[in-house]
């Protein structure tokens, strides 16, 4: 894996390690005008009369939307979603919206506006999960098994924002969801196999993106040949290949939805557009391939 390492200082506040990481972030945002980490490099951020602590970030990030704009509301929010703060990290997420689109009015961009879409979505995503009842391991019903894997959904996209925009990987998002997903599992034990190949296609996606490469093939491998080439399977499919860093694969099977999906005009560019946004793709932005299955919810 690549390395890139930065250093920061830490001011006189109280904040969780995943708030700092992000904070910091957003600071070096400002100063590398949104560039990835790069191998090698470091961007001093410096305080006046606090001391400098050196942070590593241990992942190749590709280009997430969101590091395109630096914004310390956006970076507090990301921080308050590590903690599993959602209610907070929503009201973080607003104000960052607000922000940005303040920007935009004055000086439209697709960075300013990409950014905003992406906000708005992190702050459903957060009210989403500040609104879901507790588990219930116990029931095994067709709307528990929804439920299930919902909230592995969610769990693992935030722990794709978080690893995306601090460089590292939160551990206890990535343990919700795990067991959101294996709960799934559990409760589709008797459901027909093909049930379970989404499941396990995320459950795949999301060790990988954990740097569990050997649980990620794992679960992959629960996944027969003729599943995997399903066009059922095709979006998590892709998921899964862009985790384990499989990109031809993970753009072929990316194309071949949009391609389903959005070539007749049944999707919508809304839906395209959450795919657009996904972390998942980070490191495929700027292929021309890729770009050009989003062609229409791009407005400049």
């Amino acid at each position: 894996m690549e390395t890139g390492a930065w250093q920061a200082t830490l001011p006189c506040v109280t904040l969780s390690l995943g708030a700092a990481q992000a904070v910091l972030a957003s600071a070096a945002l400002a100063i590398t005008a949104g560039a990835a980490f790069d191998a090698g490099t470091s961007a001093p951020i410096v305080v006046p009369g606090l001391r400098t602590t050196p942070l590593q970030a241990l992942l190749t990030l590709g280009t997430p939307v969101e590091r395109a704009l630096p914004s310390v509301p956006y970076a507090l929010a990301i921080g308050k979603d590590e903690e599993e703060q959602w209610g907070e990290a929503a009201a973080l997420y607003q104000q960052a919206i607000a922000d940005w689109s303040t920007s935009l009015r004055l000086n439209p961009s697709t960075a300013l506006e990409r950014a905003v879409q992406k906000a708005e979505r992190e702050r459903q995503r957060s009210q989403q999960l500040a609104s879901m009842v507790p588990a219930r391991p116990e029931s095994a019903t067709a709307v528990h098994r929804a439920i299930s894997l919902e909230r592995g959904r969610l769990y693992r996209t935030k722990l794709m924002v978080v690893r995306a925009y601090t460089g590292s990987i939160p551990r206890g998002l990535h343990a919700r969801a795990r067991d959101a997903f294996s709960d799934a599992l559990r409760m589709t034990e008797k459901a027909k196999p093909a049930m379970q190949a989404e499941v396990y296609l995320l459950l795949c996606a999301t060790h990988a993106a954990a740097d569990r490469p050997e649980a990620a093939r794992v679960a992959l491998a629960h996944v027969t040949r003729a599943q995997r080439e399903d066009p059922a399977n095709a979006l998590p499919m892709a998921i899964c290949a862009a985790a384990l860093d499989d990109l031809p694969l993970a753009l072929t099977q990316l194309e071949g939805y949009v391609v389903r999906q959005g070539g007749d005009m049944r999707m919508d560019p809304f839906s395209l557009r959450d795919i657009l946004l996904a972390n998942d793709w980070d490191r495929l932005r700027g292929d021309r391939r890729f770009e050009s299955l989003f062609a229409r919810v791009a407005r400049y």
